[in-house]
């Protein structure tokens, strides 16, 4: 089977290796797509290290080919799913505490890290969630970083109707506007890109603004009767965008750096802002089972469509240039498709 392994930033390498055997309690899947993440991205690049070489890819999809003999779960060969392939100890205290997003780890052993740019992998049974054949394998891929997104909004205690500002409308800003929307939140999303604008709008946020033109503060107070923002997810790692956002929300308010920064980076706020107008503001790191679960079964149910946030799609023969597309600062998500030539 073909492998792509990353031996050093900027380096991959092409491999032939040997098709896995799935032990009796294992699964083996052929992989379809998989989708070049931010983390991926971050690898490449040297921006991000983890133990190497490893094979990369954790936004997978595929189809089941051979089952171990003691798998209990009614799984049959050529069934569509979606894979999580971020590993969980289930050891650990955070593990055992239910935030196994937080899992100690989960790190350690990179024989068993990611692994989605294989055309095969062996994984757990509760690594995979079935998708039905009208979820296409592009489509299922985003599973992953949907669940990241709702994993997100939970986080902020969404209510339905309240008003939700999303800070940045990359691909995790727009994956964060289609969940929302299947909440029953009223969405605003604030991001400088003419294109990019253009996309969050199309895909049904309810304003779109611009923050370069557009003071955040007055604009939330205007469409809530002078009340703010009820929550807010901060996509964009630009240092600029945060201080805006945290004074447009209301009282009460939650917000969530969903984004990572590369560099240090301070609340630039009054701390007594905080204690006064009992602001809540958090982070998130990844998802947990039941937010895959959920993911998959909103991409089932058709209540989400991902397709217009596919830029590209490469091959192993390719993939050094669908990663300079998916760097290029231009596209949504790249997505590796095992099948292609």
């Amino acid at each position: 089977m073909k492998a792509a392994v990353l031996t050093a930033p900027g380096t991959l390498s092409i491999e032939e290796r040997p098709t896995p055997e799935p032990k009796e309690n294992e699964v083996l899947v052929k992989v379809e797509a998989c989708g070049i993440c931010t983390l991926e991205q971050r690898l490449f690049s040297g921006r991000m290290s983890l133990p190497l070489p490893l094979v990369p890819g954790h936004e997978a999809s595929g189809r089941i080919e051979a089952i171990g003999a003691k798998v209990v779960e009614e799984l049959v060969p050529g069934q569509r799913v979606a894979l999580d392939l971020v590993e969980r100890c289930g050891e650990c205290y955070y593990c055992r505490i239910g935030k196994s997003n937080l899992c100690l780890n989960r790190h350690k052993d990179a024989a068993r890290m990611l692994g989605g740019f294989s055309e095969y992998i062996v994984v757990r049974p509760n690594q995979i969630f079935s998708v039905p054949d009208s979820v296409s394998y592009e489509a299922a891929s985003f599973a992953e970083p949907l669940a990241c997104c709702i994993h997100s909004l939970k986080r902020l205690k969404v209510a339905m109707t309240e008003d939700l500002l999303i800070v940045g409308a990359g691909t995790m800003g727009l994956l964060h506007l289609l969940a929302a929307r299947s909440m029953g939140l009223r969405v605003t999303v604030s991001e400088p890109n003419p294109a990019r604008r253009q996309m969050a709008a199309a895909l049904g946020a309810d304003f779109v603004i611009d923050p370069t033109v557009t003071d955040i503060a007055g604009f939330g107070r205007e469409i809530t009767d002078g009340i703010g923002f009820s929550s807010c997810v901060v996509t964009s790692p630009a240092p600029s965008a945060l201080e805006p956002a945290i004074l447009a929300m209301a009282k009460a308010a939650r917000i969530n750096i969903y984004t990572a920064y590369e560099d240090v980076m301070h609340i630039p706020l009054d701390l007594n802002t905080i204690h006064r107008n009992e602001l809540l503001i958090t982070g998130t790191e990844g998802r947990v089972q039941e937010d895959f679960f959920q993911a998959v079964r909103l991409l089932s149910f058709g209540k989400i469509d991902v397709n217009p946030l596919i830029s590209a799609r490469t091959s192993f023969s390719r993939l050094e240039e669908g990663f300079r597309t998916a760097l290029s600062g231009d596209a949504y998500r790249v997505l590796l498709m095992h099948s292609l030539p």
